[in-house]
């Protein structure tokens, strides 16, 4: 009982009815993972203070001062006049009034047509005073009369282009040429269309100096100077400013680059000299030494926040990772064995970085254990998500021990290969070579980084002799840790399911002497699970062994299944309804009787899925012909589920069907083999059988191949031995 209570504890340590108790737990160990970071990366930061921190502009110092960690802090003075030079190139703004352009073309489009109207008849004396008293001074424009009314036409249209274009360039009511700075340009926008322009303030336009514009573009015209002159005088009757100065859009933009601008960093590495002896303290060393009181001498709030967001990324990053590889949630299988890794190894990392990390020593990195927190994931969950593990150590790593690149690589190519020569392990005396060979793995990671970043010979040397104890260590903690894990967790490992598929175990002896047909039949199932998973690239160890034990539930009643039976069915004798109850009843003394066995979770699985909801067709069909349709519910003669959820668990139902199908045929062939079984597999894909398990048409078409050439061997015709007797 006490065993049940710790392992589920240790494998589901969020589950709770209570989603508030749920909620909360998982809220507690996130904050406590994250506080312990922050106590030992910011250690020294809470509670040391150093000497040189009263040093001020002008003393002298009195011993050298070397940075331990790397420094980085913003050059508020080279900050400031990067500020100031971005400002000075910031355009001035100029905003050209739409409304305004309206109202000057609308009255100059209303003047011109009064004028076509008086000069078709001719200008006479009362339409030039109407026309004065609408447009004040028209009557001192000239004798209109004498004007040939084509060319007055022609005027009129280049007056309105000039007013067009005057308007659209934009007319500046006065122009500061303090406003445009070091550039001497300004910006003119033109709001309704979003248009922008860039000019020099020379060539802008203001009301004092848009007829040098005008006589430019009058140029290739033929008019006379007096046309010219009556074309600039109708022009500048209308014309008015209608570009402004905009301080709200100018500050904008200034916002803009303000709020985008990267202030200016010095970074300092570790083993860089802070203050030199004897030296005078200048402006510039006080600002490094500001800068370090800043990050260690005085706690702020970033210091306490940024823990908290970086590994919220990262958690964030995990997230994607298992959305983007679903093989990856063996991380969320055993939660708090991740929560207890992740902390021991991040603990041990720091540890060993405050006691070992000093500038001219062996790498801190050669002592951290991802070596066998990577051998223990890879056994415990699965390959991708130890993968995924390590990826999230190595960041954390990178993070906690103040942005060591050199660390960051190491941990992440040595937990890899941890990964990697692992793969494939089916004894517990391959973790011993396993260490071997990942010891040599870190030999090659180290001679490549000391290619990098050499050291002396005698510490190469013994980084090199430190990198294979690692690695050798590491195989022998984890042969040594993984039962205690195994045990614990209940995991379902390569070397448990390796111990579990002995036909000598207890369970498997009882079934051969109380069920011999379901013991045989087992086996079958076993036989073909294993073949068709392997066929697929799914774990075909654990298929054979829930192929072993997806039936110990008929153990005890082994009278009432057909491969026990011998002359006499009991059924004959029970209600249909009963004798359902009975058949569904294997499933769940199964589960019951594999938990009281302590057999792994995946093993429980396939024994609860291997029927999924699939419908028990031959009492059903009794209980219609007893009953009707109308009164029987398939519900009633269906098994409780859940259908499939993994590969495994469907190909153990397929092989079940499989292999109780053609227990029944007649001279089966090869032919009658592939036909028959790929009818079975259809009726349960079409079934909804499979919808759960991710299975797809290739794989179920390369499962029936496999079951094909295992029953077939099953199955070959033998040839008949002639009787000397009746010879």
């Amino acid at each position: 009982m006490n065993r049940n209570i710790r392992v589920s504890f240790l494998k589901h340590p969020f589950v709770s009815e209570n989603k508030t108790l749920n909620r909360n737990s998982i809220i507690i160990f996130y904050v406590v993972f994250v506080l312990t970071i922050l106590l030992f990366t910011q250690f020294d930061s809470l509670f040391l203070r150093e000497r040189y921190y009263g040093y001020k502009e002008g003393d002298r110092v009195e011993e050298t001062v070397l940075l331990t960690k790397s420094l980085s802090f913003i050059d508020e003075k080279a900050t400031e006049k990067k500020q100031n030079l971005a400002m000075e190139l910031i355009l001035p703004v100029y905003v050209i009034k739409e409304n305004i352009n309206e109202r000057i073309l609308e009255q100059y489009s209303q003047f011109r047509n009064s004028l076509s109207e008086s000069n078709s008849e001719g200008f006479p004396q009362e339409k030039i005073e109407s026309l004065d008293k609408v447009y004040p001074g028209f009557q001192y424009l000239g004798d209109l009369r004498e004007v040939d009314p084509v060319r007055l036409n022609l005027m009129m249209s280049s007056i309105q282009d000039s007013l067009e274009t005057l308007l659209s360039r934009g007319i500046l009511s006065q122009l500061d040429n303090s406003l445009s700075g070091a550039t001497g340009l300004i910006e003119i926008f033109r709001t309704e269309i979003g248009e922008k322009t860039t000019m020099l303030t020379e060539n802008a336009l203001t009301i004092d100096n848009w007829q040098i514009f005008i006589r430019d573009s009058l140029a290739h015209y033929d008019f006379t100077d007096g046309e010219t002159r009556f074309i600039e005088l109708i022009v500048y009757y209308f014309l008015e400013a209608n570009c402004f100065y905009s301080s709200e859009l100018t500050e904008l933009k200034q916002q803009e680059v303000r709020q985008t601008m990267t202030p200016v960093w010095i970074k300092l590495e570790p083993g860089d000299a802070l203050l030199t002896k004897g030296s005078i303290v200048t402006s510039s060393e006080i600002q490094r030494i500001e800068a370090v009181k800043n990050s260690r001498g005085r706690i702020r709030v970033n210091t306490i926040i940024t823990p908290f967001l970086y590994t919220a990324l990262i958690f964030l990053f995990l997230a994607v990772l298992l959305i983007v590889f679903p093989s990856a949630m063996g991380l969320l299988e055993y939660p708090l064995l991740v929560f207890f890794l992740s902390l021991f190894h991040i603990v041990c990392s720091l540890l060993l970085y405050r006691l070992l990390g000093k500038p001219g020593a062996i790498p801190a990195v050669l002592f951290l254990p991802i070596g066998l927190c990577s051998f223990l994931m890879a056994i415990l969950t699965n390959r991708r998500a130890a993968l995924i593990f390590i990826t999230v150590q190595s960041v954390f790593v990178f993070f906690v021990l103040g942005f060591h690149d050199q660390a960051f690589f190491m941990t992440l190519f040595t937990g890899y290969g941890a990964c990697l020569v692992i793969e494939g392990a089916e004894k517990r005396i391959d973790l011993i070579k396993g260490g071997i060979y990942l010891a040599l793995v870190q030999v090659l990671m180290l001679a490549l980084m000391f290619m990098i970043t050499p050291l002396s010979l005698k510490l190469m040397l013994l980084s090199f002799v430190v990198a294979i104890l690692n690695g050798i260590i590491s195989g022998f903690l984890s042969l040594m840790i993984l039962p205690l894990f195994e045990h614990m967790l209940n995991a379902c490992t390569t070397f448990r399911l390796q111990e579990l598929s002995d036909l000598n175990a207890p369970l498997l002896k009882r079934m051969l002497a109380l069920a011999p047909g379901t013991y045989a039949h087992s086996m079958n199932v076993a036989n073909l699970a294993e073949t068709g998973c392997r066929n697929i690239g799914a774990d075909a160890l654990l298929a054979r062994v829930g192929g072993y034990y997806h039936d110990i539930g008929k153990i005890d009643q082994s009278k009432y299944f057909s491969e026990n039976q011998k002359d006499y069915n009991k059924h004959d004798d029970l209600k249909t309804s009963l004798s359902v109850a009975v058949i569904k009843s294997h499933v769940k003394i199964g589960i019951e009787k594999a938990r009281e066995l302590g057999l792994p979770g995946k093993v429980i699985s396939i024994i609860a899925q291997h029927h999924g909801t699939s419908v028990i067709e031959y009492f059903y069909q009794r209980a219609i012909s007893e009953k009707g349709s109308n009164k029987v519910t398939l519900e009633d003669y269906s098994h409780s589920g859940p259908k499939p959820q993994s590969k495994e668990a469907a190909v153990v139902m397929l092989a079940d069907m499989a292999e109780a199908a053609t227990r029944s045929m007649s001279k089966p062939t090869v032919a009658k083999l592939e036909k028959s079984l790929w009818d079975l597999i259809m009726f349960r894909f079409k079934d909804g059988e499979l919808n759960e398990c991710g299975m797809t048409l290739q794989e179920l078409e390369s499962i029936k191949s496999s079951f094909v050439h295992v029953l077939t061997g099953q199955y070959h015709t033998r040839i008949e031995y002639p009787d000397r007797e009746k010879e």
